[in-house]
């Protein structure tokens, strides 16, 4: 029967995505990709197989982490690889394992941008079966440190919007200007849409925040994965200590973990801010996230490059005030006067002395944000969500 079995309609899933596979068999993630995220495609397709690489790990290994597979969910194992120099190297079995995961799938949907998406993608359009693309980022920032892979990875995405049948974007309109999916016939094989990834249930949703009475703040951060400066810390932690020398009482708190995170803590210490910096580590449960987020007066992300962050999004849903940068899809969340560069420390502190200063200002914000996040909650998006997936079933079953 293999990984697809029987004769119902089957999608293989490409995504960014590293799993670890237990001696019983079963596959685990740190944290978003568990099984509850693949269930929104099995409300459409009947299977789901995840092409995605995969390394062995000890029961040990995997504590608190997310199980990935499930009721028709399943998994295809693509080589455990990081960077560009191991796929290179790697290249022939990478290449094995992407072609026997697309074997009796029936249609695809890609996530991009994603080396190895990427490369699942040129081997399944050879099948001649349809396929949509889900575009998460700009690889033109994702991939900015390193040139070659900016040029080649921007050109790939150009070329396969335009090729796809299907193209759905996590932004209303940035990512859809600098990756246009030409439609110029009402064409029913070539179909658009947009929405975001993050699953927010209605009870997630917290109320309004009153500022007026605050004489502490409490700042917050999230990041899944600690594992460079892109998301801002730096920043954060040095505007945090320059705030703290004006006199503001404030604390801050991390939510993540990741191989830098040492780095920061150290950073903390050096800077004599330990008292009012902690770090959480990761939180896979979305509940733990909430609280903290609940519990917290102001959220802070400036960040380097994203599509639309599910971070912020939540802090939203919380009705907390959000700072964060003017890159890629963040200003369809945010207001201009809350959007900062991501390492300008001095704007940040002016920024959040100025909210800290300003109650009524921060009680707004509250309000507006709260309001705005109702457009990103789960019976919303998954709609839209369907009507997509629902086009390309129905491609699939014309073949």
């Amino acid at each position: 029967m293999g990984l697809y079995g029987g004769n119902k309609m089957k999608l293989l899933v490409a995504a960014d995505s590293l799993f670890l596979r237990t001696p019983d068999g079963n596959y685990w993630c740190k944290t978003i990709y568990g099984y509850k995220f693949w269930t929104r495609y099995t409300s459409v397709f009947n299977k789901v197989i995840i092409v995605s690489r995969c390394k062995d790990a000890k029961y040990a290994d995997v504590e608190g982490y997310l199980q990935v597979d499930g009721p028709n969910v399943g998994v295809a194992e693509l080589p455990y690889m990081r960077g560009m120099k191991q796929y290179i190297t790697n290249y022939f079995s990478f290449r094995d394992g992407a072609k026997e995961a697309i074997k009796g799938a029936d249609c695809a949907l890609i996530r991009l941008p994603s080396v190895a998406a990427f490369m699942v993608l040129d081997y399944f359009k050879k099948t001649g079966k349809p396929y949509a693309l889900e575009v998460v980022a700009d690889p033109a920032y994702a991939y900015s440190e390193n040139k070659l892979a900016k040029l080649i990875y921007t050109r790939k995405l150009k070329k396969a919007v335009k090729s796809a049948n299907g193209v759905s974007y996590v932004t209303k309109s940035y990512l859809q200007n600098e990756y246009p999916h030409t439609i110029k016939t009402k064409d029913k094989e070539r179909f658009t849409s947009h929405y975001s990834t993050i699953d927010l249930p209605k009870e997630y949703l917290g109320l309004p925040k009153d500022f007026t009475k605050n004489d502490k703040f409490k700042i917050v951060h999230t990041a899944n994965s600690i594992n460079n400066d892109n998301k801002g810390h730096t920043t954060v932690i040095k505007a945090a200590k320059k705030l703290r020398e004006l006199n503001y009482n404030i604390e801050v708190t991390f939510i993540g973990d990741g191989s830098k995170r040492p780095y920061y803590e150290k950073m903390c210490r050096d800077m004599g801010m330990e008292k009012y910096i902690s770090f959480t580590g990761l939180l896979s449960d979305p509940l733990e996230v909430r609280r903290f987020l609940l519990e917290s007066d102001i959220f802070i992300f400036p960040t380097k490059a994203e599509g639309l962050p599910r971070a912020i999004i939540e802090a939203m849903a919380t009705g907390l005030p959000c700072l964060s940068s003017p890159v890629n899809g963040i200003p369809e969340l945010l207001k201009k006067d809350y959007l900062v560069d991501y390492q300008n420390v001095d704007a940040y502190v002016d920024k959040i002395k100025t909210l800290i200063e300003n109650p009524e200002s921060l009680n707004k914000m509250s309000e507006e944000n709260l309001l705005n996040s109702l457009s990103y909650t789960s019976d919303t998006l998954q709609k839209r969500r369907n009507r997509f997936y629902t086009n390309l079933r129905n491609l699939a079953k014309n073949q």
